[in-house]
């Protein structure tokens, strides 16, 4: 069984394999439905209705349609995490009474996932992490913010993708920003803003070593894409470019950190590259990244059998080194409109159904290249994304 927010990358790799599989997914694309063998879906992507809210978080809802699955076909041998569930240890505890999860504990999910933990540990390996404060009122959130200096990143304390974060660029911002991200548990985070290159590491651990699968570029915020928010991801570009000694030294400091924190299976670490060659710590991706496409076509690793391997106590001897650039961007509607049908269109994946309507802001689909030449991988993804922005908006 896989589980996740856009479980489709997971559950073709692991169909590559030769497993067969139960996909529980938020988005019903049209490209799982070859891949799965169950598939479960929260959207109901029918012609001539739009998307719409649900009285439930989507982790939630994800889950229960877990259990729903399980009582139709019966109980899977383990099961896989995407995104989506990296804030709710609980919900793992409920898939684990379903099958094992493959990975993390949910203990594990507490540490990892909260900044003032993680950010603990970062400084006993003398990694630098933003400065960070939990407020739980507008005045505590303006109070924190003038301590730490603006601009400040207002996030919320559950969530994934970016979307839900927002500046506070002076205490007026701060105030309404903090009502609106901290608006369903009356928390959030008050963290320093660092600015530099967004880039991404992937690893595996075993529990007790942590070897460095990637580094990676990432697309934050990128409006050319149709992402309206400015902290929204939209993709990656993989490798990171960078001087052999930096990326030597990025490695270095994500296996020790995954080391440290007893990482199990694929899982993933946000990072900032300052101008001055500073790495900043973000966050932790406890499971599969948005990457694992990608890493497959760069390195040909399927990080889901490397993922299970390493579950059951094998890292790899050697990671193969980049053969190309892979770029991976995620279309999202500049208006409101029709989806047309990108049926046919090749790089294109997570195909939304033909007829659907959806609100500007909604992702489409997602564009995904390869070349041995990083220029010409860009310029392919770019390409594809105007094509279909056309035929999307005209």
């Amino acid at each position: 069984m896989v589980v996740g927010f856009n479980a489709r990358p997971v559950v073709c790799l692991a169909k590559q394999l030769g497993f067969k599989v139960m996909a529980i997914d938020y988005w019903g694309d049209l490209d799982i439905e070859g891949c799965a063998d169950f598939l479960y879906t929260v959207l109901q992507q029918d012609i001539d209705k739009e998307y719409s809210d649900f009285d439930k978080p989507c982790s939630e809802l994800l889950v229960g349609l877990a259990e729903k699955a399980v009582e139709q076909h019966g109980k899977p041998d383990f099961i896989l995490v995407g995104s989506g569930l990296d804030d709710r240890p609980e919900l793992w505890s409920r898939l684990n009474r379903i099958a094992p999860v493959l990975g993390n504990t949910p203990e594990k999910l507490r540490v990892i996932r909260d900044p003032l933990r993680l950010s603990e540990v970062a400084r006993e390996l003398e990694i630098k992490f933003p400065e960070t404060e939990k407020a739980a009122s507008k005045s505590e959130a303006v109070k924190i913010a003038e301590k730490i200096g603006f601009p400040v990143v207002i996030k919320p304390t559950r969530g994934s993708g970016g979307f839900r974060i927002k500046f506070g660029r002076t205490p007026k911002e701060v105030s309404e920003n903090f009502e609106r991200v901290a608006a369903a548990s009356g928390e959030a985070y008050i963290q320093e803003y660092i600015e530099g290159v967004d880039a991404s590491v992937s690893v595996l651990g075993d529990g007790r070593n942590c070897v460095v699968v990637s580094v990676n570029e990432q697309l934050i915020g990128k409006r050319e894409l149709g992402a309206q928010t400015p902290f929204g991801y939209c993709g990656n570009i993989v490798p990171l470019e960078a001087d052999v000694r930096l990326i030597d030294c990025i490695k270095d400091i994500f296996s020790e950190l995954g080391r440290k924190l007893g990482l199990v299976g694929s899982n993933g670490f946000d990072f900032i590259l300052t101008k001055k060659g500073e790495i900043y710590l973000m966050e932790v991706n406890p499971r599969f990244q948005a990457t694992i496409e990608c890493i497959k076509y760069v390195t040909g690793l399927n990080l889901v059998k490397a993922h299970i391997d390493a579950c059951e106590g094998r890292l790899p001897e050697r990671i193969p080194p980049p053969r190309g650039y892979a770029v991976k961007m995620i279309v999202f509607a500049k208006e409101r409109g029709v989806v047309p049908d990108l049926r046919g269109l090749d790089c294109v994946f997570d195909i939304s159904h033909p007829g659907v309507e959806v609100e500007k802001g909604s992702p489409i689909c997602t564009v995904q290249t390869f070349s041995e030449d990083r220029a010409e991988a860009i310029r392919l993804a770019t390409e594809k994304v105007l094509e279909i922005h056309r035929l999307m908006h005209g």
